[in-house]
């Protein structure tokens, strides 16, 4: 009798725990944590940046409200109605509590935007093997808090936490900056992304290669400010917009692509 052929993260993920051991990639049980959650803030310490890099995850050390879309010639999304599977991985933290803590931050953004229904949602599986994204330590990244990926045809993605996240003054807001990086994720970018003038801020890049999808609100949870970013309503509505366009619709002569998470 045939038998199906394993994927491409499972040949990975096997690989990796030979070569490291099985607890370089233990996962959290949500269901298990039971550590107590500091109240969010409504102002943060400064200005948390955002970096699109590729770090290793720590475990694997050894071996817009007006909404911006588009990486390069195509605006990448999830196929509409695509559910996004997350697990969480145990090693590689300072501690097994941060490790707790990151999951449960990373599940209470999820639910922010599920409860937005914006057109895809985030679901929570304890395997790695059964998720599209992990959230893991991605080491020292200076002042950066975390970094995530757009919609990608790749087998298995990351979702990093920065050790400047875990620090006293921004902890409580790690799910507030997490829901900026599940935008991401969603397929936003940064609501200043088409913007030449906040180059000249610090820390601030021009990006470029971006369309807009609805108006200017820099109270968006795809912006960078002081305050806590939260999802706006209109995130919520240009979202929506956004997953509600038909596939390879043209906007600004770049065509959307839909992609199927794995």
């Amino acid at each position: 009798m045939a038998t199906e052929a394993p994927k491409p993260k499972e040949i990975l993920l096997q690989a990796a725990a030979q070569e490291l051991g099985p607890e370089a990639l233990e996962t959290v049980k949500l269901s298990d944590v039971t550590q107590e959650v500091p109240e969010a803030q409504s102002t943060l310490p400064g200005i948390p940046p955002c970096i699109t890099q590729n770090p290793t995850p720590q475990n694997l050390k050894e071996d817009p409200a007006q909404i911006m879309v588009g990486v390069g010639s195509s605006i990448p999304r999830w196929q509409p109605g695509s559910v996004i599977r997350w697990s969480a991985w145990r090693s590689g933290y300072a501690s097994q509590d941060d490790a707790d803590y990151a999951a449960i931050q990373l599940d209470m953004a999820a639910q922010k935007w599920n409860e937005a229904n914006v057109g895809v949602t985030f679901e929570h599986v304890h395997l790695a093997k059964d998720a599209n994204f992990v959230i893991c330590h991605g080491g020292d990244a200076g002042t950066v808090l975390a970094s995530a990926y757009f919609p990608n045809p790749n087998d298995l993605n990351f979702v990093y936490v920065y050790t400047y996240a875990f620090q006293p003054n921004w902890k409580p807001n790690l799910w507030k900056v997490l829901t900026h990086e599940l935008g991401h994720v969603l397929g936003l970018r940064h609501e200043f992304a088409m913007d030449p003038k906040r180059s000249l801020l610090p820390g601030v890049k021009f990006e470029g290669n971006a369309v807009e999808i609805g108006e200017q609100n820099p109270l968006s949870v795809m912006n960078y400010s002081k305050k806590a970013p939260e999802i706006q309503p209109s995130d919520i509505s240009a979202t929506r917009t956004f997953y509600q366009l038909p596939a390879e619709t043209k906007i600004q002569d770049k065509e959307i692509i839909d992609f199927y998470p794995m």
